[in-house]
């Protein structure tokens, strides 16, 4: 029997989308912060950065989106060929588009690619790749970085599940011991490691009872009103993220009204769709303006286009992928 929808972890997931789709356009307009920003601002309190804001929240809501959806026992390659599912077919077919644009309106951009690198751009593992020191130079489309993290989390999924379940407070104390050493080593190029405990806030959650959440939120808030904040941008970024997860679960607990619900319901599972678009949508309409005179009226405008053609692209691209899955199942799977 399928589990009922979580309001609150689509409110969150809708928070989270909303501040990437943000912090891209600024990146975007401003020349990649070469300009001033003329719409809206990059920065949270405390030095936050927007883009770290949003994908720490992603990270969390997926975390306990799969702790929610999972099963007893665990079919690990069930779950493995389950999140495949989710991630590639999508993501393929959006970089198809992405790569062939480039390639034909970039002539010679992958002239000097080296087939290894095009090979981990195709598995979303490009960024990630370059990152982590494991290739030169990356060819990245779509987004790879975050996907070549999502990965690593989805593979260590079943051992923090394992371990929630039989010892918690044993499973955090070793994640935070692991995560924040290499994490302030730089060993991960700092992609992983943060996001790892970030990760398993998400799927604690669940479990947690209200007292526990209050206490941790109340930890969380200490944390952020002590000159620490100023130790780490990152682990300050992940701390303040899982105190707006908590008060926003809490929000999402109350609010009762239809088109809000439904609205984040859309904007949930749209989500990886906008993700997969936005960016190669955004790059492309600013080649046609000065961003070093566009006024903020033409901005505000421009901000409007790009919503509304990410929004086209990533219905097409929903849409398309459905029609691909279930005329695969029909061939595949005849009844």
């Amino acid at each position: 029997m399928k589990k009922p929808r979580l309001f609150y972890l689509d409110l969150i997931r809708a928070v989270a989308l909303c501040s990437i789709l943000i912090i891209h356009f600024n990146a975007a307009v401003t020349g990649y912060f070469t300009y001033p920003s003329k719409l809206f601002g990059s920065v949270l309190p405390f030095g936050i950065y927007l883009g770290d804001f949003g994908s720490s929240l992603f990270f969390m809501v997926s975390g306990a989106a799969l702790a929610y959806t999972s099963k007893d026992p665990l079919d690990l390659p069930a779950f493995y060929r389950k999140r495949a599912k989710a991630v590639y077919p999508m993501f393929w077919l959006a970089w198809c588009v992405a790569f062939s644009i480039r390639f034909v309106t970039k002539p010679g951009y992958y002239a000097g690619a080296k087939t290894a690198s095009l090979l981990l751009t195709l598995v979303g593992l490009d960024n990630f790749a370059v990152a982590a020191g494991w290739a030169a130079q990356d060819f990245a489309c779509v987004g790879e970085w975050f996907l070549g993290t999502i990965l690593f989390l989805y593979l260590l999924f079943p051992l923090l599940r394992a371990g929630l379940k039989k010892h918690p407070v044993l499973t955090w104390c070793a994640v935070l011991a692991v995560s924040l050493p290499v994490h302030r080593m730089g060993w991960d190029s700092r992609l992983v490691a943060i996001h790892l405990p970030e990760f398993l806030l998400g799927m604690s959650f669940l479990t947690w009872s209200r007292r526990t959440k209050v206490a941790v939120l109340a930890a969380v808030l200490g944390f952020l009103a002590t000159p620490l904040t100023a130790y780490d941008s990152k682990i300050t970024c992940a701390v303040f993220s899982a105190a707006a997860f908590l008060v926003l679960a809490a929000l999402g607990s109350r609010i009762h009204w239809a088109p809000v619900q439904n609205v984040c319901a859309l904007l949930s599972r749209y989500s990886y769709a906008v993700f997969l678009t936005h960016h190669v949508i955004v790059l492309r309409l600013v080649e046609h303006f000065d961003l070093s005179t566009i006024t903020r009226r033409d901005t505000a405008l421009l901000f409007g286009v790009y919503l509304l053609c990410t929004a086209a692209a990533s219905a097409a691209l929903y849409w398309l992928d459905g029609k691909i899955r279930a005329g695969a199942a029909k061939l595949f799977c005849p009844a």
